[in-house]
């Protein structure tokens, strides 16, 4: 923990390219999803509150693997989702990231450093958790 995580630039939906470094500022939750992984489904919802609730002290991005940006445009407004998601359509950031299962996040400082990650579904708790660890309080 306390690296700095590594700079990537990703099309978002709307086919904007943008880069970690964009985020900076602000701590980041950085979530690495797929829309076929259930436990990724489930807390979307969770993400998606956090996003509403604190988004002017935090940013959340969703970085999906390796699906069409229409089956993910589509994806997205079924569920509700607003947080920006990019497209990691070739898998080379979710490579780069070393992501070994899905959901993955990572809990960014506003410098750029990781304060965390948690593999697998988050819940509210453990959410909670992880905001003090970034020194944003729900």
């Amino acid at each position: 923990m306390g690296y700095s995580v590594p700079d990537f630039k990703l099309s978002s939906l709307d086919g904007k390219a943008t880069s970690l470094i964009d985020f900076r500022g602000h701590p980041l939750i950085l979530n690495f999803w797929a829309s076929w992984c259930d436990p990724c489904r489930e807390e979307m919802p969770l993400l998606q509150q956090v996003y509403e609730d604190l988004g002017d002290r935090i940013f959340v991005v969703g970085i999906n693997y390796a699906e069409s940006s229409s089956h993910v445009l589509s994806f997205t407004h079924t569920i509700e989702v607003t947080f920006p998601i990019l497209l990691d359509s070739k898998g080379e950031v979710t490579e780069r990231y070393q992501i070994a299962g899905f959901p993955t996040t990572f809990f960014v400082s506003s410098e750029g450093k990781l304060v965390a990650y948690h593999l697998g579904e988050l819940t509210s708790d453990a959410l909670s958790s992880y905001l003090q660890m970034l020194g944003v309080e729900p």
